[in-house]
């Protein structure tokens, strides 16, 4: 799985790294809505007893071991630390979901009481980098790669976007446009996604069906003829013998038809 670095949302100064429902322990301090909690419960949720969207989820992503599926649905109980006497909060979310924890001896604002960074602190921080963000904006030139700020020549490669301009509002439609390699490519793909919220188009780079890569590196996706091709999916699986363990439900794949492979294991995931 991968996360994405969002630098405007909020998070704990003084968390002590990355833990999710599997990673919780019981007395850990995490945190739910900016405020602290003693995690009293870490629980599977029995699959007689899943709700339905991860039922979905889990026939989408060819219903692996559900002992060990990473999407598997979790359940943590909290106890608010400042209101001891509260009723605990009972909250449930996929296996990998990301938790904060603090240290015991965390500290608060002076002024506010609040987590640091406090709202006031947060926001503040979060309007002086979208200032920066539209200063470096309003200095892209017309022609110029939208990633790099660098002009694009005719013999450059460039990936280029209709309608509005979402970056330059004040430049024409159709002027937003990228370099086609590499350290410009993922300025292009973040674009894409706002683009196609914004127009209601889809997605350039995005797939969001299960790609498939078989034993002879050809592939096929959930989604066929819709599938864009070679980009960004919403989960992939590859078919070798060496990946059997991850992926035992490839044993039924015409790709591998004849090919030997070691012992299958009830071990999957999808990445």
């Amino acid at each position: 799985m991968f996360i994405r670095y969002d630098p405007d949302k909020w998070t704990p100064q003084q968390g002590t790294g990355y833990h999710t429902y599997k990673s919780l322990e019981v007395g850990q301090i995490t945190v739910w809505e900016r405020r602290p909690y003693r995690v009293v419960e870490v629980r599977e949720r029995d699959q007689t007893d899943w709700p339905e969207r991860f039922r979905d989820m889990w026939v989408e992503a060819n219903m692996p071991n559900p002992a060990t599926w990473y999407r598997r649905p979790m359940v943590v109980v909290l106890q608010d630390i400042d209101q001891p006497t509260a009723k605990p909060l009972h909250l449930m979310g996929p296996a990998d979901a990301h938790w904060d924890v603090i240290p015991e001896h965390y500290w608060v604002c002076r002024l506010c009481g609040e987590l640091p960074p406090c709202r006031e602190v947060h926001t503040n921080a979060v309007m002086a980098r979208a200032a920066e963000r539209m200063a470096e904006e309003m200095a892209i030139m017309p022609g110029c790669c939208h990633a790099c700020r660098e002009p694009i020549t005719r013999r450059q490669k460039a990936i280029v976007f209709t309608g509005p301009n979402l970056i330059r509002p004040d430049l024409p439609d159709g002027s937003v446009i990228f370099h086609q390699r590499n350290s410009c490519s993922g300025s292009a793909v973040r674009y894409d996604e706002r683009w196609a919220k914004a127009t209601g188009n889809k997605r350039r780079f995005y797939c969001g069906g299960h790609m498939t890569v078989h034993l002879d590196k050809s592939t096929s996706c959930t989604e066929m003829a819709e599938c864009p091709g070679d980009v960004s999916h919403r989960s992939r699986e590859w078919h070798h013998p060496e990946h059997r363990d991850r992926f035992p439900q490839a044993e039924w794949c015409w790709c591998l038809a004849g090919a030997e492979a070691p012992a299958r294991t009830d071990d999957s995931a999808l990445f």
